[in-house]
């Protein structure tokens, strides 16, 4: 082979790369789950950030579980005393805690503590909030609103996106349907 053939056999093997990579090239939401993520339901005030607000559809129309993430930036720890939708005239604060069996057990709470400067997670497991007696069904792509209040007087509203339970290999809400069925 000449060196002219192998220098056009080498640029054309370039080119080809840099055609590969640039038809490959995903955006940051793309990554990861091959589709953009729904926004997920947010508010802020004080020294209160609420984020990552969302409810997986429910398998069990009257019961929803709500999860979300707030942040304490405040010198002072708080407290979440309250919640309530426009899904439901009931929204409950929940734990799991395991029984002496060492199952899981939902249980209702007072508050969900927020210490000063911590992050704090409802989640499937821990405190979450459930949304009792819905009105109407829920399904993947609907909204409602959620009226978070704080023991430092702090409210806070955000829009809650229902999104699909099968989108989130993290197991939330899977549990919550049949488990609260009595409300």
């Amino acid at each position: 082979m000449t060196d002219h053939t192998t220098a056009r056999n080498l640029l054309a093997a370039a080119g080809v790369l840099a055609l590969a990579a640039a038809c490959s090239t995903t955006t940051p939401q793309e990554e990861g789950s091959g589709a953009q993520e729904p926004e997920r339901g947010h508010a802020h005030a004080d020294d209160l950030t609420v984020s990552g607000a969302w409810m997986p559809e429910p398998a069990n129309p009257e019961v929803g579980a709500l999860y979300l993430e707030i942040d304490n930036t405040e010198g002072e720890d708080d407290a979440l005393t309250g919640v309530s939708t426009s899904a439901s005239e009931t929204a409950e604060l929940h734990t799991t805690e395991d029984s002496d069996g060492g199952s899981p057990r939902m249980e209702e709470v007072e508050e969900v503590p927020v210490p000063a400067g911590e992050h704090v997670e409802l989640t499937s497991g821990g405190y979450h909030v459930m949304v009792v007696d819905i009105t109407d069904p829920l399904t993947e792509g609907d909204e409602f609103t959620a009226d978070l209040t704080f023991d430092s007087g702090t409210e806070l509203e955000l829009t809650v996106p229902v999104e699909a339970m099968a989108d989130h290999g993290d197991g939330h809400g899977a549990e919550h349907d049949g488990e609260h069925g009595d409300h």
